[in-house]
C-alpha cells in the first residue's frame, strides 16, 4: 500500500492540533487497569512470544506508559488507540481488546495497518515503531535475531589487522 509523504505527515499534524484543542491536564488519569490490559494485549499482538519473550514480558507496555505520562501529545494517541481497540473488540462480542484471542487481535492489527490515511493507521505506526525500539534495545530480545550482542566492552580484538572480505574468503 502506497502512502504519500503528505498523507503520512497529515495525521501527526491532526493529532497535534487535537492536543491543542482538547488539552489533557496532568491531573487527569486516562489509564486504568482495563486500558493498560488493552495496551498490553496490543503490544503482545505486535510482538508475541516465540523463542524470545513477548513485549509485555520485557516491559514494553510499562515503558510506553512512562512515555505517555511524560508526553501529553502521545497520551492522546494512546488514549485514542485504547478506545479504538476496545470498540473493535466489542463489535466482535468481547468485553475489551485483551479478552480477544490472538487470531482476532491479529485481524484488528491488520485492519489498522491497512487503514491507510487514518488515525488508526497512525496509531498502528507510532506504537509499532516505539514498541520495536523499546523491545530490541533489550538483550533478551537479541537471540531471536541471531545477534550475540555488541563487541563492547572488549572491543574488536583484531583491530590492528587489515579487514578481510568474508565473501571472498
Amino acid at each position: 500500500m502506497f502512502v504519500s509523504r503528505r498523507s503520512f505527515l497529515k495525521w501527526p499534524a491532526v493529532m497535534w492540533a487535537l492536543t491543542r484543542l482538547f488539552p489533557v491536564h496532568a491531573s487527569e488519569q486516562v489509564t486504568s487497569q482495563v486500558t493498560d490490559a488493552t495496551l498490553g494485549a496490543w503490544f503482545d499482538t505486535l510482538i508475541p512470544a516465540d523463542e524470545t519473550p513477548s513485549a509485555t514480558q520485557l516491559g514494553v507496555d510499562r515503558m510506553m506508559l512512562a512515555v505517555e505520562r511524560r508526553d501529553p501529545d502521545y497520551r492522546i494517541v494512546l488514549d485514542f488507540g485504547r478506545k479504538w481497540l476496545d470498540k473493535q473488540a466489542r463489535a466482535q462480542g468481547a468485553a475489551d481488546f485483551a479478552a480477544l484471542d490472538a487470531t482476532d487481535r491479529g485481524a484488528i492489527a491488520a485492519r489498522a495497518a491497512a487503514a491507510g490515511d487514518s488515525p488508526e493507521y497512525y496509531f498502528f505506526l507510532s506504537t509499532r515503531d516505539e514498541a520495536f525500539a523499546f523491545y530490541y534495545q533489550q538483550p533478551e530480545s537479541w537471540p531471536g535475531l541471531g545477534y550475540g550482542g555488541p563487541p563492547q566492552p572488549l572491543g574488536y580484538m583484531d583491530y590492528m589487522r587489515k579487514p578481510t572480505n568474508t565473501v571472498d574468503g
